[in-house]
């Protein structure tokens, strides 16, 4: 006898559109495409009794849930529900098939429940459910946006601050550490929040002041000693500078806040990518280090188990360009459509790692030497690293640089200098 074949649940897509406060919903049969709307609150009360309701009406069908993203109070809520799918839609797309059907432009809440569950129902074979990251993934993911936010925010005071110190006391900016936002400028700005302050300081206490933040270079404090010599206030004697110094004083408060703030951030995302498999093997990466190593470890974790070679990869994280051809037309260009915060991390650390990689540097160097833009080299130099990458994470195995200089030499690329020879070669004897 043949075993009987398992007979498929009926399916009832649940189609949500939110807004602030209600989620307009559509539950659409998938077999005669009936359909039911409604209107639910946003609240977690509201939605969980309304859910319930769904569960218990339509026991004998698989629920399948689909939103616009971002969404992250419904993909919230819906995960640990466990429908039988769930769909996070690209706007784009979702925009696209409704424009295919409404040529007026004519659109509500309800009507784009419906055209979304209309989406799913007849382009459901070419999507793909969205599928739980592990939960250390999506930690280390919000922690490393997290801390990336608060960077851009003192990027921004620091820019301010630029602008008021060259507004009343330019030789502030010589005297301090490139990097604004570090203890020993902030010190010092507390210290000498105007001309007339540090022109009434005696060069021992300002040279000690220094020492203290272990800035010890002689030719630094040249520089600075001659600068001080030579000091010449911006603005008259008398000049009230009352309101620039308060400027000053504010803008630093809030960028010891950030520096506190992002400290606290670092921790947390040290403590938890530590015990991580491979974090050692991406740390190690050229110009990686504590900062970008556990974002491209949180890259890799989405992405590269998913993909089955590098050139999928650089698709997914947003490196690889877009080519629109028609006829005669051709054009490539930047892809824009993807996580900008992933793709920035390519983009990152590719910018740190050229100046520490033999071969990357070379690259950098052919390409400006044929015209190409800073940017659009550096997003070239990413792409060629993912492949890399994909490699190493698939194989569990460290970067190592003679070895793919070598790899490379072999083939006769242009990226390995002429001169260049291995070190264990080196080392013999002549």
């Amino acid at each position: 006898m043949n075993p009987k074949k398992a007979i498929p649940r009926p399916e009832l897509i649940v189609s949500l559109d939110r807004s602030d406060a209600s989620v307009a919903v559509v539950l659409l049969h998938a077999t005669n495409h009936e359909r039911v709307e409604q209107t639910v609150s946003t609240a977690p009360e509201a939605l969980a009794a309304w859910w319930q309701q769904v569960v218990s009406t339509h026991p004998e069908h698989d629920l399948i849930v689909a939103f616009e993203q971002p969404a992250p109070n419904l993909l919230a809520f819906f995960a640990p529900r466990q429908p039988a799918a769930i769909y996070a839609l690209n706007p784009s797309a979702t925009w696209a098939f409704r424009q295919s059907l409404t040529v007026s432009h004519a659109r509500t809440d309800q009507s784009d429940a419906l055209h979304q569950a209309l989406f799913i129902l007849h382009h459901r074979a070419e999507l793909t459910a969205w599928q739980p990251l592990p939960a250390v993934v999506v930690v280390l993911d919000r922690l490393t946006q997290g801390r990336r936010k608060l960077v851009e925010q003192r990027i921004r005071l620091t820019n301010r601050l630029q602008a008021a110190l060259k507004r009343y006391f330019p030789q502030a900016l010589g005297l301090m550490h490139e990097d604004i936002w570090r203890p020993i400028n902030l010190a010092f700005l507390r210290r000498w929040p105007t001309p007339a302050a540090l022109q009434a300081s005696r060069l021992t206490t300002i040279k000690s002041f220094y020492h203290r933040y272990s800035s010890r270079s002689a030719e630094r404090w040249t520089e600075r000693a001659t600068l001080l010599q030579q000091f010449v206030p911006l603005a008259a004697p008398d000049a009230d500078l009352t309101a620039d110094e308060l400027d000053v004083a504010v803008i630093v408060d809030q960028i010891e806040v950030l520096n506190r703030s992002i400290i606290r951030y670092e921790q947390e995302i040290s403590r938890l990518f530590a015990p991580q498999e491979q974090a050692a093997t991406l740390q190690a990466l050229p110009g990686a280090g504590p900062t970008l190593a556990p974002r491209l470890w949180v890259a890799l974790a989405r992405y590269a188990d998913h993909c089955d070679s590098g050139d999928q990869l650089a698709v997914a994280v947003g490196i690889a360009p877009i080519t629109d051809q028609s006829g005669k037309a051709h054009r490539v260009y930047r892809r824009l459509r993807c996580d900008n915060h992933t793709r920035q991390t390519f983009v990152e650390w590719a910018n740190g790692a050229y100046k520490r990689s033999i071969w990357a540097k070379r690259f950098m160097d052919q390409r400006k030497a044929q015209g190409h833009g800073f940017n659009a080299s550096l997003r070239a130099l990413a792409y060629k690293w993912i492949r890399i990458l994909w490699k190493c994470w698939r194989e569990k195995s460290p970067y190592d640089e003679v070895r793919y200089l070598t790899l490379l030499r072999a083939k006769g690329s242009p990226l390995v200098p002429p001169d260049w020879t291995p070190p264990a070669l080196a080392a013999q004897p002549t």
